[in-house]
């Protein structure tokens, strides 16, 4: 079965931006390596999966969570080739740090990654009952409640300055970001102890880092509403088909399918 075949639906809402729902049914797709900005909860509908998460291993089956922090690299995939079922939801961190009670511009962090609690099962697919249901009023209550409740959520230690420093750089320009050479004499640094130190930092390669920043930030042009073939070449892909490619390495979904995933103001 190829990506374009799975059951996946993404669901938004302007009434609710800080929240995103993706729902991914029989599915036996792989991810790469990654990271988001948001901070998500995962749920396993059906099947397994194998989380690795810093520098762990973990499986989740039917009825177990996983929490990831904001810029956690990590990946959910298959056990043995076969298919699972699961939700995801993506908060916003800003959002998730004023709920809590943290100060702005803080970074979250999760000291506990599974959950295998049925109340917190109940709790999440009560938020997936809303969201299905179109009932936004009453969708911010129920996702602060459980997020509230969740165990090890804490505020952690910024990334060094060297690895900002890195990142910002790396951002300023997404189609064309500086050579590994280059950095490796702006930082004075011998290429590979660059390299060993960024994935130290962020755990991803900076070639990963790069691919992993233009997916994130062809996802935001996607949810924009822009073109696909405009966004593959802001977000520097040589070609359509290497955006494709790297879309669906690190999303296991198509730019497609991801675009055409309706707010859910459109139920209503």
């Amino acid at each position: 079965m190829t990506t374009r075949d799975i059951e996946q639906r993404f669901w938004r809402s302007p009434l609710v931006p800080w929240i995103e729902w993706r729902s991914t049914a029989h599915s036996s797709q792989a991810y790469k390596l990654h990271q988001h900005p948001q901070f998500s909860i995962g749920a396993i509908i059906d099947g397994e999966t194998v989380t690795c998460c810093s520098g762990r291993e973990y499986h989740l089956y039917q009825g177990e969570m996983v929490l990831i922090a904001p810029r956690e690299a990590h990946s959910c995939n298959p056990a043995g080739n076969r298919s699972r079922s699961y939700h995801m939801l993506y908060l916003d961190e800003a959002w998730c740090l004023q709920q809590l009670g943290f100060a702005p511009g803080e970074h979250l962090h999760c000291t506990q990654t599974v959950l295998r609690s049925p109340s917190f099962f109940t709790a999440f697919m009560h938020i997936i009952s809303l969201m299905e249901d179109s009932r936004t009023e009453a969708l911010q209550e129920a996702v602060r409640a459980l997020l509230v409740s969740l165990p090890g959520l804490q505020t952690a230690e910024k990334p060094a300055e060297f690895c900002n420093h890195m990142q910002t750089t790396l951002l300023a320009d997404i189609q064309q970001p500086p050579s590994l050479d280059c950095l490796a004499q702006r930082y004075t640094l011998r290429k590979e102890t660059l390299i060993r130190q960024f994935k130290l930092a962020t755990g991803l390669t900076p070639a990963a880092w790069v691919n992993n920043a233009r997916v994130e930030f062809a996802k935001a042009q996607l949810r924009a509403g822009n073109e696909i073939a405009d966004v593959g070449y802001e977000s520097g892909f040589a070609d359509q088909s290497h955006f494709h490619r790297t879309f669906v390495s690190f999303t296991s979904s198509t730019p497609r399918q991801y675009a055409q995933g309706r707010s859910i103001s459109d139920n209503k």
